[in-house]
């Protein structure tokens, strides 16, 4: 596998084993935050695996380009990616929920949510990847 791509997998995996951690200590906002991170990164070493360019942080922006080169429909993926595409801002700063701060606004639930929405974006990159072993230069 290009070592590109094999990097940007490596740091999505990195991310999510993170948000595990914070998981086991109620860290339940960045837990979120890591798994959009996870997603998005994986996305990424999809696009580069079709030899795209993934810029932006919208995990569903970014299936949108692969989506568009596939000519498919990945509705439930696209689902899950704009899930976690709502937690990329207000997992983090003060000011982008109303009147409460982001480490008091999540909970258990939610960080339990993103992180199976990740390891499912994750999932399906790895097996897009492998079905795809002909465009691999290794």
């Amino acid at each position: 596998m290009n070592e590109r791509i094999a990097n940007w997998l490596e740091e999505a995996n990195w991310d999510l084993e993170n948000a595990k951690i914070l998981f086991e200590n109620d860290r339940f906002n960045t837990v979120v935050f890591h798994c959009q991170q996870a997603a998005e990164k994986a996305v990424k070493a999809l696009l580069y695996h079709n030899k795209l360019y993934g810029w932006g942080h919208s995990i569903h922006s970014l299936l949108e380009k692969y989506k568009d080169i596939k000519n498919a429909n990945f509705e439930d993926i696209e689902r899950t990616a704009l899930s976690l595409d709502k937690h990329y801002i207000t997992t983090r700063y003060p000011d982008a929920l109303p009147n409460i701060a982001p480490h008091k606004a999540y909970h258990k639930q939610e960080a339990e949510l993103a992180m199976n929405q990740a390891k499912k974006i994750i999932n399906f990159v790895n097996k897009e990847i492998k079905g795809n072993k002909e465009n691999i230069r290794g």
